[in-house]
């Protein structure tokens, strides 16, 4: 089970990955970093990371061209792209092809953490939905209820899938500690978030 969020960074300036690498770091992901389409998309095989940052103008392949590799690879991936001011086009095009998102450069450091936030939850909603079609979570819930959908949540929480999922997939248990001490939310619904943490701590050991 992976301890951490994994970003791959493909740029094929040194000096933005390093910036990259020490910004998110700092966030606590685990960042790697390739300087070209061929070296990355290497450790997408190997790494199947969560998030790719991918610049769209890479020597030899483009951009879009190794986002086209990726989602062959894994379909799930989420990647966001980014260009320059002269390049928006080619960042709609990337977005057709199924990027998540774009950011420009000059990168702003913080919008770039808010959209890859926005895509960790994406990411997660995908994880629960093939555990779902596997039906590895059928015995969370009783025989009287279905299994949650992930759009029901409480304004401004995350939902109870995205809670267990985040203490188990990404080691991240903040938000299920938040949800046990809160007062407003029910007995009911804290015991049903520790019957889906107990199945799910039941499939991560068996990988």
């Amino acid at each position: 089970m992976r301890k951490k969020p994994q970003i791959l960074v493909i740029d094929d300036e040194e000096e933005i990955c390093n910036i990259f690498k020490k910004s998110l770091t700092l966030e606590d992901y685990t960042v790697l970093a390739a300087l070209d389409g061929e070296s990355g998309l290497k450790i997408v095989k190997e790494e199947k990371p969560d998030i790719v940052l991918l610049d769209l103008m890479l020597p030899k392949m483009d951009g879009i061209e190794v986002l086209r590799h990726i989602k062959k690879i894994d379909k799930n991936i989420v990647v966001v792209v980014i260009t320059g001011y002269g390049t928006m086009d080619t960042a709609r095009m990337a977005m057709k092809f199924g990027a998540f998102d774009y950011i420009t450069k000059p990168i702003d450091l913080e919008y770039m953490n808010a959209v890859i936030k926005d895509g960790l939850k994406i990411s997660l909603r995908a994880f629960a939905d093939r555990m779902k079609e596997k039906k590895i979570l059928k015995t969370a819930r009783s025989r009287q209820a279905r299994l949650a959908d992930m759009k029901h949540c409480r304004e401004a929480r995350a939902c109870l899938w995205e809670v267990a999922l985040r203490a188990f997939v990404l080691d991240d248990d903040t938000l299920m500690a938040e949800w046990m001490e809160d007062p407003k939310i029910g007995k009911d619904e804290k015991l049903e978030l520790i019957k889906i943490a107990e199945v799910l701590r039941a499939d991560m050991a068996k990988r």
